[in-house]
């Protein structure tokens, strides 16, 4: 499904994506519900007969035929209508999900934030399952009892039209006041879904936070911003409802008033010999089917105004900005330095990297090192195109990245980061999503260099070894060597390196940097460093303070150019050397 930003997403454009058996959903729809109205007029044709001088039982059971014969028929249509609604409505389903997933595998990763996994699980699973509920039922029940009332006003109009003005006389009334009602729908759904989307969220931090919650006894009323949403919508929905009830009472009774009015009419008018008893028959028969189905019309309006807001929030998804991609011939593929070139991204309306510019030169390591804050981990995700940047260039091999085929691009990039991400399945699955096509003793060439053979070899079924879900199953040392194993696996000129040993202990920290030395041998390496002492003997540091490089060259000179630096490496070295009582004077 293809979105332009200039077209809002209506349910119109959504009706493109299965004209066919929405289309002849609604075509059975109406036909169907044009022949409720004929058995009532067939009833009306037996009254007549038997009104007459002399009534033919002939004509009583063809009429009661035919009366059987378009039951059967209506009934036929409506399997129809409901067969091809749903066909229709499940293909509209499956190509919004897809083209929703795809939008979101191709916008940068600054498009997730301040969005919470909650409120996007909720847009993909609900949103859009929310319009499989109007194309397969409420589409067909809109067309069915928009005909419905119509034919029914144009019969009575036809055989009395004074009647038949009586009998639709409440609909002003009915609509005046439902449009009262529901004048201020749009507010009142939008503050809805805001409840509903606050409390997805809350739901989801709430089960991510479990363990921590019951580490201090802790419930979920505990949990003070979950139930305070919980408790909001418990008050809306009980404000909503005092405030609708009076309003629906009185518009159900003023569609129903159709039959109070006609009844005592048509009496009167037959008593004065101004009108047949069969006559009357039909106006008793016909009339409560020219308002009641409105009612359906009604709730249909009403659940229109809360779809309006799942499209708006899907079409935010589909109208996202890709990242720019070109098609470029005569790749580079080695010679892969990386340069920054007055280089600034901002979030909102803070400059997180302001005019940096440096160079990774060639099988080099450049190390990138600063306090928490300092745009450190931006840039590892500007070079990787998950974020997009604002100003400046970044170029590969001399060729800007917004220039490179993505895929083309990423190929060329290792990426090992601080949090390991793993995918439910064997430890084999993980490892061979680096390279597909990889034969196993390839996977244990590079597990044994990254130092992670010799743990997977003791798993219960060694690297058929199911991991659990994010690797649930391993300690965080075990997940680090996986990916470093991966990332060898790959093979690719480019490594781009958030410290992996930052929140390992002492013991898995020698195994990881064992992998990394290998790993980072003849590469093009960009490496965040969190403890300087891994980095000390990195070709080129670079040093970065309030997103702008204030220093850049080797750990020596640094040393003696830079106070940011200075400042970094005393605070490393004192961090190393603490002990407990050692630094406040207090002995424990």
């Amino acid at each position: 499904m293809s979105q332009d930003p200039a077209m809002p997403l209506t349910m119109s454009r959504l009706l493109r994506l299965a004209p066919g058996p929405v289309s002849m959903s609604i075509i059975c729809a109406m036909l169907s519900a044009g022949l409720s109205i004929l058995p009532l007029w067939l009833i009306y044709r037996m009254v007549v007969e038997l009104e007459g001088a002399s009534p033919s039982m002939t004509v009583i059971w063809q009429q009661t035929g035919l009366i059987a014969l378009v039951l059967l028929l209506r009934w036929a249509l409506m399997a129809v209508s409901h067969v091809q609604a749903h066909k229709g409505a499940f293909r509209i389903q499956h190509r919004l999900k897809m083209a929703m997933a795809r939008r979101l595998g191709e916008v940068p990763l600054s498009f997730f934030s301040g969005r919470g996994s909650g409120a996007l699980r909720r847009v993909i699973n609900d949103d859009a399952n929310s319009m499989e509920g109007f194309f397969a039922h409420m589409l067909p029940d809109i067309a069915a009892s928009a005909t419905v009332p119509v034919l029914a006003a144009a019969l009575l109009m036809v055989v009395d039209w004074p009647l038949g003005l009586a009998a639709v006389a409440p609909l002003p009334l009915a609509l005046l006041g439902q449009w009262w009602f529901m004048r201020n729908s749009g507010e009142r759904m939008r503050q809805w879904n805001e409840l509903q989307q606050r409390i997805a969220g809350q739901v989801s931090e709430y089960i991510r936070g479990i363990h921590l919650i019951k580490t201090f006894g802790l419930s979920a009323r505990s949990f003070g911003e979950l139930a305070q949403a919980i408790r909001g919508a418990v008050d809306w929905v009980s404000d909503f409802a005092r405030q609708s009830s009076r309003a629906w009472v009185v518009f159900v009774a003023l569609l129903g008033a159709g039959l109070a009015v006609v009844a005592p009419l048509g009496a009167w008018r037959v008593l004065s010999h101004d009108l047949e008893v069969s006559t009357l028959v039909l106006f008793l028969l016909v009339a409560p089917t020219v308002l009641s189905p409105l009612l359906r019309l009604t709730f249909a309006i009403g659940e229109q105004a809360q779809r309006q807001e799942a499209l708006k929030r899907i079409g935010e998804i589909l109208e996202a900005p890709a990242l720019q991609q070109a098609h470029a011939d005569d790749l580079p593929e080695t010679d892969l330095e990386i340069e920054f070139r007055n280089v600034s991204q901002r979030y909102h309306d803070n400059w997180v990297l302001d005019n940096v510019s440096f160079t990774a030169k060639t099988g080099q390591m450049t190390a990138i090192v600063g306090a928490s804050g300092a745009g450190k981990s931006t840039l590892l995700r500007v070079i990787a195109r998950l974020y997009e940047y604002q100003q400046g260039d970044i170029l590969v091999g001399g060729r800007e990245i917004k220039d490179w085929p993505l895929d083309e691009l990423l190929q060329r990039f290792s990426v090992v980061l601080q949090d390991v991400f793993l995918f439910h399945g064997t430890v084999r699955d993980n490892l061979r999503m680096a390279r597909p096509s990889t034969s196993d003793s390839d996977i244990e060439q590079a597990a044994r260099a990254a130092r992670a053979h010799e743990f997977i070899a003791g798993l219960p079924d060694g690297y058929d070894t199911d991991i659990g879900e994010l690797g649930s199953h391993l300690s965080g040392g075990e997940r680090q060597r996986i990916s470093i194993a991966r990332a060898l696996l790959k093979d690719a000129p480019i490594l781009l390196l958030d410290e992996a040993t930052a929140s390992i202990d002492a013991e898995n920290e020698a195994y990881i940097q064992q992998a990394l030395n290998r790993l980072c041998r003849n590469r093009t390496v960009l490496m965040i460093a969190h403890r300087l002492g891994t980095i000390k003997h990195a070709d080129r540091i670079v040093v970065m303070d309030e997103g702008r490089v204030v220093g850049c060259g080797r750990h020596e000179q640094l040393l003696g150019s830079c106070e940011v630096y200075r400042r970094l490496w005393g605070a490393d070295q004192r961090a190393r050397n603490w002990t407990l009582g050692s630094t406040t004077g207090v002995e424990i």
